[in-house]
């Protein structure tokens, strides 16, 4: 039974979805301070949520997981599919394109009628036709999943710049490192705001206490730790609410200053 959860932010509805968890060798991280290193162990499990939103009429499903994509490597990952799929969303937002946001499209006929909204980098970025020459051999497979997605979707995408806004409400917030185009979104209602970010932050154990802590899958790493650096420093001095993609269900929360570093509050 997948765990679901579901939060008002004023006249918006946010639902997540536990769409399982990947276990990840502690060597997918560099960087780790020594001490923290010890404490984690030899492996790093992190979250997958997914969320949809109503606002109004139009229901938003940001990302729509790994579905079957890899549960091959990942036995736990795509819990949610199943009720994904019984949903009926006017609009997908991608936060990015790597393979755990957008396996529930590798059926191109998958949520008929939803428009789907990509920052125009992040698509630019693997549409291109050259890309996979470019990329290491190991690196290629993954870069070929996600063109072969894009070109069954491709009559179906809007492309944004920026602070585009999606719907009321809804405004998508550029978050770079992790891949070119990779966007956060702003929830704002009635005075109420929350902030989906993605994949700026991986894991709720290692990145507040440590955020120059890197992540094998960040495609620039300098560029996400100076965005990941940025965004807490913005979200702990505004007291707002966060929602990450790979922090333990539902991955909601404030973040609070611990002494030099951070620390993750849920709520």
């Amino acid at each position: 039974m997948t765990r679901i959860t579901e939060t008002n932010i004023g006249q918006l509805t946010l639902t997540t979805y536990d769409d399982g968890q990947f276990t990840l060798p502690q060597g997918y991280f560099t960087d780790i301070p020594e001490a923290l290193s010890a404490e984690i162990g030899d492996t790093v499990t992190i979250g997958a949520n997914l969320w949809t939103i109503r606002s109004g009429a139009r229901l938003i499903l940001v990302d729509t997981g790994s579905a079957e994509a890899l549960k091959t490597m990942f036995p736990d990952t795509g819990q949610a599919w199943g009720d994904l799929q019984a949903q009926t969303p006017t609009d997908i937002v991608l936060t990015h394109m790597h393979a755990d946001h957008i396996g529930g499209l590798a059926d191109p006929a998958a949520f008929p009628g939803a428009q789907i909204h990509v920052a125009r980098a992040e698509w630019d970025f693997w549409t291109d036709p050259d890309l996979i020459s470019r990329l290491p051999e190991d690196a290629r497979p993954m870069a070929q999943m996600i063109q072969s997605v894009a070109d069954g979707i491709k009559d179906r995408v809007t492309l944004h710049d920026a602070d585009a806004e999606i719907a009321l409400g809804l405004t998508l917030a550029p978050l770079p490192g992790h891949t070119p185009g990779h966007v956060g979104l702003r929830l704002s209602s009635e005075g109420e705001d929350l902030l989906i970010v993605g994949d700026a932050l991986i894991s709720d154990k290692l990145h507040f206490a440590a955020p120059e802590v890197a992540y094998a899958m960040d495609g620039d790493a300098a560029t996400t730790i100076a965005t990941r650096k940025a965004l807490l420093a913005e979200v702990e001095a505004r007291a707002l609410r966060i929602a990450a993609t790979h922090f333990a269900f539902p991955g909601m929360g404030r973040v609070a200053r611990d002494g030099a570093a951070y620390r993750f509050d849920t709520v």
